[in-house]
């Protein structure tokens, strides 16, 4: 009696067990794939971000306690614009890659847009192995100039 009742309990831990190392791995997946999709989302290359930075104003919250700031793109340095206002101006290239490099006093940064149903930049530092994602908003950069005349 006391070995049935005992491999009835071994069973139902058994099998629990298995339960929850299933659900682990089912979410696991989930997240693995969410993060896969994120970083394979299409992003402009080297062209087409010239393009893009030539023909529009950027706007976005960065993390320079300035709150929203327009980004204008000139041929070798950008404006950081607030309430119609240049706060800030300082350089930008491409890299041999090609890739966006954007210049704030002695940091260096690495911007790749992803245009998608939501807009995102993903800015990444020197040491930051994966970059952070800043939603963004864009207009041609007439109509911004319209709108701070």
């Amino acid at each position: 009696m006391f070995k049935k009742i005992f491999s009835i309990i071994f069973l139902t831990l058994f099998l629990s067990s298995f339960s929850v190392a299933k659900d682990k791995i089912d979410e696991t997946i989930d997240k693995t794939t969410d993060f896969l999709k994120s970083i394979s989302k299409k992003s402009l290359n080297k062209s087409q971000t010239a393009e893009f930075l030539n023909n529009y104003a950027i706007t976005l919250a960065d993390e320079r306690n300035q709150g929203v700031v327009t980004y204008i793109f000139e041929e070798k340095n950008y404006k950081r614009y607030q309430e119609g206002k240049v706060i800030s101006e300082d350089g930008w290239r491409f890299t041999n890659l090609g890739k966006l490099r954007v210049f704030s006093g002695d940091i260096k940064l690495t911007w790749k847009f992803k245009l998608d149903k939501q807009n995102v930049i993903v800015i990444k530092t020197k040491f930051q192995p994966i970059g952070k994602e800043y939603p963004f908003t864009y207009q041609l950069k007439d109509k911004f100039f319209e709108k701070i005349n």
